[in-house]
């Protein structure tokens, strides 16, 4: 059984939170999406960037380590990944007071860096759509942005007041410079669960590919 703390903490500029996901997909090629240090050796990602991967890596500053998910939910498409011998200041995960008008920053890999992309938040939003294997619908707590977001951007940390407040999860194909995150507190309950309990389940199938 993995026991993992989360913890808060207050990062420097660049901040060692933020990572860089590469993973062996479903798919011929290597993917690539973006992620965040939550506690010792834990990273929040999206599901759909680590799903049906063979492997995966995170990496940062020239530095890479292997992971692997403890933790996944396909309605919220959020995920964990335990990365061995990763060191860094994390951050916490609260949405707690963050309304429409609120500024920060997504941190996303770009380029083989991290990129830091100014955020403002349009309005709270329960965003419908279906689950990451488009086999049902779900409704994901989230926000609405300001940002210019781009492919490859999944996973990045949305950070305002020193907190991850969501997830980049994907961007409008009808409004420029509109983007939508999912809210990484108000939705994270089943992977907090799944990583308090150590399981997954034997219901949910990280190894399935997307």
């Amino acid at each position: 059984m993995l026991a993992v703390a989360i913890s808060p903490g207050c990062a420097p500029d660049p901040p060692s939170a933020a990572v860089g996901i590469v993973v062996d997909s479903c798919d011929p090629g290597d993917d690539t999406g973006s992620g965040a240090l939550v506690g010792p050796g834990l990273v929040l990602t999206s599901a759909h960037v680590v799903a049906g991967a063979d492997a995966i890596r995170v990496v940062r500053d020239g530095q890479t380590r292997t992971a692997h998910v403890v933790a996944f939910d396909p309605e919220m498409d959020l995920a964990y990944l335990a990365v061995n011998g990763w060191d860094g200041t994390p951050w916490s995960v609260s949405s707690e007071g963050v309304e429409a008008g609120d500024t920060g920053v997504a941190y996303v890999m770009r380029d083989g860096g991290i990129a830091k992309i100014p955020v403002a938040v349009v309005r709270r939003v329960d965003i419908r759509t279906e689950d990451i294997y488009v086999e049902g619908e779900t409704v994901r707590p989230g926000f609405e942005l300001e940002a210019s977001i781009e492919p490859g951007d999944s996973g990045g940390a949305v950070v305002i007041d020193g907190r991850i407040a969501g997830v980049v999860w994907a961007r409008s194909r009808q409004v420029d410079d509109r983007s939508y995150a999912i809210d990484a507190d108000r939705g994270g309950a089943l992977i907090r669960e799944q990583l308090h309990m150590g399981s997954i389940g034997d219901d949910i199938d990280p190894a399935r590919c997307h």
